[in-house]
């Protein structure tokens, strides 16, 4: 049986916002969160290990951040860095953890705009067999 909540976090509004939801969604369930930060390394010219540096030193400052928002809620805490496309990457914790909930924030954008672009929730709701909850940034 499914159960834990993940949330895509990345320190922005959006996400913010859908850790907040994730975090009411998790005390309705009694489930564990776990927060994830997923980014994709791509050879660029240059330092490929200080890119790689770069990214995993802003992947923990923004999972530290996200626990310590969580911190008051009294669930279950975990934060993953997971260190290939954010979409593919959540889909498969996801899937390897059996977790019941993906959930990620939206800025608004259209889904056409999300389409062409590449939004990490579009691609969530067209790659997940699990339930995916976009949450929308309130205003």
């Amino acid at each position: 049986m499914s159960s834990g909540i993940l949330i895509g976090y990345d320190g922005s509004e959006c996400a913010k916002r859908a850790l907040e939801v994730g975090l009411d969604v998790a005390k309705v369930y009694g489930e564990k969160v776990i927060i994830a930060f997923g980014y994709e390394l791509n050879p660029v010219a240059g330092e490929m290990a200080d890119y790689a540096k770069a990214l995993r030193e802003l992947a923990e400052a923004r999972l530290g951040e996200g626990k310590q928002l969580a911190a008051g809620s009294g669930l279950e805490i975990e934060a993953v860095i997971i260190e290939e496309a954010p979409a593919r990457g959540l889909v498969q914790i996801a899937e390897e953890r059996d977790l019941r909930v993906i959930v990620v924030g939206t800025r608004g954008e259209s889904p056409i705009r999300g389409a062409l672009i590449g939004s990490t929730a579009h691609k969530l709701i067209h790659l997940s067999e699990r339930p995916v909850l976009v949450v929308p940034l309130a205003d």
